[in-house]
């Protein structure tokens, strides 16, 4: 009787790890040709770091980083076995990377709010998604601490200087002034005994009265002294009705108020986190590197 799980094991374990000579093996279209020197130099460069933590590949626009990024996803899928998640900016870059793959002979599908498909985490398809996929608190990928979280082998991270704005606002919370104006006004009162105290109370009210453009920061001895009772006033207002930035955002700022500041304007009450705390979301991957790419 033939062992077929022993007959794939051998296959895998047959299939190229050096990025370069995956490049050679794949069915390519005619349109690929060869790689450029400058994608070249990125692969071997890598290929002998791969076992560091965080590594970053910066390319010029036009270098050909989303090939190169292809690549490394398929030397891990096929040296580890297991899931490799692309991550870039929006749906639109999603698909240009799927169809690039897909030119290239490299197996990758879009994000559809499933991370349990077998062709992903057995490592037999790139999984290609928008940041906002992992980076939320109810990222279908699972949150550190929280059971039933997804493994995978690597991150890329494509166009990482784009991903900034994109990373600060999926770890910002904010109170609308105009859509919850109670609430709103609740948290600011908290703190205008403290802006009066630094003689900002005039500016405080101008603000809260929309007659006035500035953006006050909450003083940081002042927050940290009302991190408990500002998460006791916004866990009671999600019990009366949910907001989409709430139910997304706060998961991952209820236990991290402390490393946060506050932001007070006529359109907002903002809490964000000094850096975004990226290991709630990437910590329960249970991997040892990321990959950025920049251009």
């Amino acid at each position: 009787m033939v062992d077929y799980a022993e007959l794939r094991r051998h296959r895998s374990a047959q299939a190229p790890v050096d990025p370069i000579e995956v490049f050679r093996r794949l069915p390519k279209s005619e349109k690929i040709k060869d790689l450029f020197d400058i994608q070249r130099k990125a692969l071997l460069e890598w290929f002998e770091r791969r076992n560091d933590k965080d590594i970053v590949i910066k390319l010029n626009t036009g270098g050909g980083k989303t090939l190169v990024g292809l690549l490394i996803s398929q030397s891990i899928m096929n040296e580890h076995h297991g899931g490799v998640l692309y991550l870039c900016p929006n749906w639109q870059l999603v698909r240009q990377i799927v169809e690039k793959a897909q030119e290239v002979g490299i197996r990758a599908h879009p994000y559809d709010r499933r991370v349990d498909a077998p062709e992903f985490l057995n490592g037999q398809s790139v999984l290609v998604a928008p940041y906002q996929a992992l980076f939320n608190g109810l990222s279908k990928f699972g949150l550190e601490g929280q059971p039933g979280v997804t493994t995978v082998q690597g991150i890329i991270l494509d166009d990482a200087h784009a991903s900034l704005p994109v990373m600060r606002q999926q770890f910002t919370l904010s109170v609308n002034a105009a859509e919850q104006r109670e609430l709103y006004e609740e948290l600011v009162g908290l703190f205008r005994h403290n802006f009066e105290m630094i003689r900002k109370g005039g500016i405080l009210d101008d603000i809260v009265q929309d007659q006035e453009r500035s953006v006050l920061e909450v003083p940081y001895w002042s927050w940290h002294s009302k991190t408990d009772a500002v998460r006791q006033i916004l866990t009671n207002a999600a019990k009366q009705g949910e907001w989409e930035n709430y139910i997304f955002t706060w998961p991952l700022l209820r236990d991290e108020l402390d490393v946060c500041h506050v932001l007070i304007s006529a359109r907002d009450f903002s809490i964000t986190p000094i850096y975004p705390i990226v290991d709630l979301c990437t910590a329960p991957l249970k991997l040892d590197t990321i990959w950025a790419f920049a251009r």
